[in-house]
């Protein structure tokens, strides 16, 4: 469930560690930003630090918390392998039955009502021998649904007026520092609309209109664990009409783009990748 990147990054979303003399009692940390939807990286304004024994019952030994991300972390390991977690632009504080040992901040969960989609949160881990250097790689928890292309193919110059998608079957919660096989514990049956900026006639628009949400990858749709979808909404002659795509897997940090082809009321085609 957990991952780690240990490879040197070279380039503007790396943040390269100052230079240290390491010995067998310490170690240093360095971050990279691995994030997939947003053309640039988002802006961290909270880092905050879990340093636990990569031993035993892995016990918290410290946490520390910073405003922005630091050039690298040095931490003292007397000799041990140490286990790091580090949370971005955290919602808030946690309390110590949830950070207190390892796998307890395995199973640390946050409400997707609580994102942001400017300030999103994120997350990562390393687990480093003293005396070496580790890359933890932070990546946001919610994934992006973006509006490519839309197509009026309606005859008569017939308009798709007040264009607006929302999303439908949100996961409303996942745990933070899961990486892959999120599996909805509640659902919320629709999302915030975002409305596109013009109406879509004779000529085909790139609205790149985006929403977001938590990770959904059940490979399968049943009553418990239902797909999730985009709604594409407007007026035609003065009619609400809905086109409904289903959607694959979403998975964390990822970005899913739609493009709509709208040729009648009950009449559309539609491109996922």
């Amino acid at each position: 469930m957990i991952s780690s990147c240990g490879k040197d990054s070279t380039g503007p979303d790396s943040l390269d560690a100052i230079e240290v003399q390491l010995d067998s009692s310490r170690f240093s940390v360095r971050f990279q930003i691995v994030d997939n939807i947003a053309e640039t990286p988002h802006a961290i304004r909270r880092l905050d630090l879990y340093i636990y024994d990569a031993d035993g019952i892995k016990p918290l030994l410290d946490k520390r918390r910073y405003e922005s991300v630091p050039e690298s972390v040095v931490v003292h390991g007397n000799g041990k392998a140490r286990i790091i977690v580090a949370i971005a632009n955290s919602p808030g504080d946690f309390g110590a039955e949830s950070t207190g040992r390892f796998d307890a901040i395995e199973m640390l969960s946050v409400d997707f009502a609580s994102e942001s989609s400017a300030i999103p949160v994120m997350s990562g881990m390393c687990t480093v021998e003293a005396g070496d250097t580790e890359t933890i790689c932070l990546t946001p928890l919610m994934a992006r649904i973006r509006l490519g292309e839309v197509c009026n193919r309606m005859k008569n110059y017939v308009r798709l007026e007040d264009p607006r998608i929302y999303l439908e079957n949100l996961n409303t919660g996942a745990e933070i520092m899961r990486v892959g096989g999120f599996r909805p514990s509640s659902i919320a049956e629709k999302g915030a609309k975002a409305t596109l900026p013009c109406d879509i006639g004779i000529f085909a628009q790139h609205p790149g209109t985006e929403v977001f949400c938590y990770p959904n990858d059940s490979s399968e749709t049943t009553i418990g664990t239902p797909g999730t979808k985009l709604i594409f909404e407007c007026e035609i002659k003065g009619e609400t009409c809905q086109f409904i795509i289903d959607l694959p897997a979403i998975r964390r940090n990822s970005t899913t783009t739609v493009d709509l082809t709208v040729s009648g009321k009950d009449d559309f085609e539609s491109k996922v990748y």
